[in-house]
C-alpha cells in the first residue's frame, strides 16, 4: 500500500479541529446551525493555512443531514458519503483548467441536481489562475447560481482576482499559523503514530514552516523516514539543512566584531557539514532582523514568533551593537541572498560579503561610509591644547602694552593715534569674517578639530561667495558623494553651527560645480540671457 502523507492523515474532518483560524469557523458555524449558507465562498490566504480543509467541511456540513452545532455530525449517510470520491462535491484545479471552455462546464454541471446529497459543492483551488474570459463566463452563475449550487474558491493571491468576482462572495482571509499553533498539532500529530521529538527540533519545523501547517508536517514526514520514531534537534537539522542556532549567535558576534578570521572559520565548517550556503544565508539574515528588531523594539517576543528564553538571548546579544551595525549587516546579505541563486561560486559571494560587513573600511558606498563615520565617532578623540591666540575672541579687544617702546625717543603725544588702537585695528576680526575664503577656512580649520571624517569630506570644497548673511560652498566634479555625505543633517548641523559661531546668523549652502560641457550646452540654448555664478 502506498504511503499516505501526514498531512493527508490527520487532515481535520470537523470545524473545531481547524486550528488558528477562529474568526472564520466561527462564522461559518452559525451559518450553518441557522441553515442559511451564502451561495458562494472566496477563501484567501497563504499556504497550508487550512483553505481547502476549511472548505471540504463546510461541503459536508451544507450536505449533513442533522448538523451538530454547525458541525457535521459524521454519522448520517449523506456524511459517510461525503468522506468518499462523490459527484455532488467537485473539487477543480484552476491552474490546470484555466480556459473559457473549463469554466462553461462547470457551469453546465451546476444545472443538474444532486445526484444523492442535498446541494451540489463546487471548490474551486488556485481560482486566480483562472483566464479573463473564463472569470468573465463565470459571472453570471456566480451571482445567481441555481438553489442547490454553492461554490467555494481558494486562492493564495486574491488580488489577481477581478473585483466583479470578489464583490459576488463571501471573502474569509485565512491568517499564517504562529509557532504555538504549530507546536500543539505537531505534537498531537507525532503522539498519534507513536513518534518523539526534541522541543528545539519541533521549533526548528514550526520556524521553517513559515505558518503553513501541511510545510509542517510535511517536514515532520521526512525527519520520520530519516531517523524513525525518535528524532532529535541535530536529525532536523540534518533535514533542513539549517545551521545550529549557536553557530549563528558565535558567528553574528564575530561579524559584528569585525572578526574576519574567526567570520571565515564559521563559514568554512559549515560547508564542510554539508550545509546548503543558500539556508545559510537566509538563516544569519533572519538572525540579524531578530537582532534589529530587538535593537530597535526591545521586547518583540510576538513579532519574532520564538520563545522568550531566544529573545532575551538577542537582547543581550543586541546590546553590545550599535543598529547601523546591524543594518549595515542586514543589507548586504539582503543582497548576497537575491544574488545566490545566479552566482556561479556561492562560497566566494559569502564570503566576501561577510568580510565586506567586517570591514566597512574597504567598502566605497555610502552606507559603508556612514558606518566607518560612525565607527570613528565612537573612537575616543585626543584633544590638543589650542594657542594662546586661539582663545582670543572677536568680540574682545587687545589691551595696549604697558611698557613704553626703547626704541624711540620720541614722546607719545606726537603720534596721531595711541598705539594700543593702532594693535586693535591689526588684529580686528571684521575684515577677516567679509572674506568667503578666509571665514571658511576658519570654519574648515575647527571642523578638523571636532570631527576628522567630515573635514576629509569637505576639503576639496571651497567658498564661492559671501552674500549677506549666506556663505555659498560649491564642490568640485565627481564629488558628489562627499557632498552627499555634507548634506545629510547630522553632518550639516555640525557645520552650521560652526558657521554661527564664527558669524552669526549666516547661512551655509552647498552646492556641486556644474560640468563645463552642461554649461556650454545650456548656454547654447539660452545665450546672453544665462548666468553662471
Amino acid at each position: 500500500m502506498a504511503h499516505l502523507a501526514l498531512y493527508r492523515q490527520y487532515r481535520p474532518t470537523t470545524f473545531d479541529k481547524v486550528i488558528g483560524q477562529e474568526h472564520i469557523t466561527t462564522i461559518l458555524l452559525h451559518q450553518i446551525e441557522q441553515k442559511q449558507p451564502s451561495h458562494a465562498y472566496l477563501f484567501c490566504g497563504s499556504r497550508g493555512t487550512g483553505k481547502t480543509t476549511t472548505a471540504k467541511i463546510l461541503a459536508r456540513a451544507i450536505n449533513c443531514l442533522s448538523p451538530v452545532g454547525g458541525e457535521p455530525c459524521g454519522q448520517c449517510e449523506n456524511c459517510r458519503a461525503a468522506l468518499k470520491e462523490n459527484g455532488d462535491i467537485i473539487e477543480i484545479d484552476a491552474a490546470s483548467n484555466t480556459g473559457v471552455d473549463d469554466v462553461r462546464e462547470v457551469i453546465e454541471q451546476a444545472q443538474y441536481l444532486p445526484f444523492q446529497l442535498t446541494h451540489r459543492v463546487f471548490i474551486i483551488d488556485e481560482v486566480h489562475m483562472l483566464s479573463v474570459n473564463a472569470f468573465n463566463a463565470l459571472l453570471k452563475t456566480l451571482e445567481e447560481p441555481p438553489a442547490h449550487v454553492v461554490f467555494i474558491l481558494a486562492t493564495t493571491e486574491p488580488q489577481k482576482l477581478p473585483a466583479t468576482i470578489i464583490s459576488r462572495c463571501q471573502r474569509f482571509d485565512f491568517r499564517r499559523l504562529n509557532m504555538a499553533h504549530i507546536l500543539t498539532c505537531l505534537k498531537g500529530v507525532l503522539n498519534s503514530v507513536g513518534a518523539t521529538m526534541e522541543l528545539e527540533g519541533m521549533q526548528l519545523i514550526a520556524r521553517a514552516a513559515d505558518g503553513g501547517m501541511r510545510d509542517a508536517l510535511s517536514l515532520a514526514d521526512q525527519c520520520l523516514s530519516f531517523c524513525g520514531k525518535t528524532i532529535t534537534a541535530e536529525d532536523v537539522y540534518n533535514v533542513l539543512g539549517s545551521v545550529d542556532q549557536d553557530v549563528l549567535f558565535r558567528l553574528a558576534d564575530a561579524i559584528l566584531k569585525g572578526d574576519c578570521k574567526e567570520t571565515l572559520d564559521c563559514v568554512n565548517s559549515v560547508v564542510v557539514n554539508g550545509r546548503s550556503l543558500a539556508v545559510f544565508t537566509n538563516d544569519l539574515s533572519a538572525h540579524f532582523r531578530a537582532l534589529l528588531l530587538t535593537k530597535t523594539c526591545g521586547d518583540c517576543t510576538d513579532i519574532l514568533d520564538c520563545t522568550p528564553d531566544k529573545t532575551a538571548r538577542y537582547q543581550k546579544q543586541a546590546k553590545g551593537y550599535d543598529e547601523s551595525k546591524i543594518l549595515y549587516a542586514m543589507e548586504q546579505l539582503i543582497k548576497a541572498q537575491s544574488a545566490l541563486r545566479y552566482f556561479p561560486a556561492p562560497r566566494t559571494l559569502v564570503e566576501t560579503t561577510l568580510i565586506r560587513i567586517c570591514r566597512p573600511v574597504d567598502d566605497n558606498d555610502v552606507a559603508a561610509l556612514v558606518e566607518r563615520i560612525a565607527a570613528l565617532e565612537k573612537m575616543p578623540q585626543r584633544v590638543e591644547p589650542m594657542p594662546k591666540q586661539a582663545d582670543v575672541r572677536p568680540s574682545e579687544p587687545i589691551q595696549a602694552p604697558t611698557q613704553p617702546l626703547k626704541e624711540t625717543n620720541e614722546p607719545l603725544k606726537q603720534t596721531n593715534e595711541p598705539p594700543h588702537k593702532t594693535e586693535v585695528k591689526q588684529v580686528q576680526p571684521s575684515p577677516v569674517l567679509d572674506d568667503a575664503a578666509v571665514l571658511w577656512q576658519a570654519v574648515k580649520s575647527e571642523i578638523q578639530r571636532r570631527n576628522g571624517m567630515l573635514y576629509m569630506s569637505l576639503s576639496n570644497a571651497t567658498a564661492t561667495s559671501l552674500k549677506g548673511d549666506t556663505l555659498t560652498v560649491e564642490f568640485p566634479v565627481g564629488s558628489e558623494s562627499k557632498y552627499n555625505i555634507c548634506k545629510a543633517p547630522v553632518n550639516f548641523r555640525i557645520a552650521q553651527d560652526v558657521l554661527l559661531e564664527m558669524r552669526p546668523e549666516c547661512g551655509l549652502i552647498f552646492i556641486v560645480e556644474t560640468p563645463s560641457s552642461e554649461v556650454s550646452k545650456l548656454q547654447e540654448l539660452f545665450g546672453d540671457k544665462l548666468t553662471v555664478e
